[in-house]
């Protein structure tokens, strides 16, 4: 059985390189999520909130190594921008809103993460985390800004295969979704 061996060796080198190559490939998209630190965000729940200053935020990226992410905004703010992921020190976490009449800082904190190793047979991999936020206003009209709340992000990956039919450590699809829900005050 030397032969099974070194495959099922190989086989657990390939999945180590496949796990590698996910964080890799997925840290630009990921650092929307990244957790903040533990003062930086009230808990969801400890916000009254009234059908007057409900927000919500949609990201999408399509593309694992931009930093830069569709941003649909509903509620108290309607309207289109992009979210740049920058300023990521130590565990917390700042992205920045951009939207024509200003900008908000999005300050997260993961509560909840879970990951899957990419499926053998179909090379598909999830991520998911689940957290806190708040949100202080930068630039424009939204410069006075605050809020907070929860979000969930999700991230749908695909490996491309080798030429042996296992996972590849390079990317094949890439689609990551960001929903958030809570309070925003102008």
């Amino acid at each position: 059985m030397p032969g099974q061996a070194a495959r099922t060796r190989a086989g657990v080198s390939a999945v180590r390189a496949a796990q590698i190559a996910i964080v890799s490939a997925a840290v630009p998209a990921l650092l929307l999520t990244w957790p903040a630190g533990a003062a930086s965000a009230a808990p969801a729940r400890a916000v009254a909130r009234t059908a007057a200053d409900t927000e919500r935020f949609h990201l999408t990226s399509d593309d694992a190594s931009s930093s830069r992410q569709h941003l649909l905004a509903a509620g108290v703010l309607n309207a289109k921008g992009y979210a740049l992921a920058g300023d990521f020190a130590g565990s917390r976490g700042v992205s920045v809103l951009v939207f024509r009449h200003g900008r908000l800082h999005l300050v997260t904190k993961a509560t909840s993460t879970s990951e899957s190793v990419p499926n053998a047979a179909s090379c598909k991999f999830t991520e998911v985390f689940e957290g806190s936020y708040v949100i202080h206003g930068s630039a424009g009209r939204y410069r006075h800004a605050t809020g907070s709340g929860s979000y969930v992000s999700r991230i749908y990956g695909k490996l491309k295969k080798t030429r042996s039919g296992g996972c590849g450590s390079r990317l094949a699809s890439f689609w990551q979704s960001t929903r958030t829900l809570g309070s925003l005050h102008e």
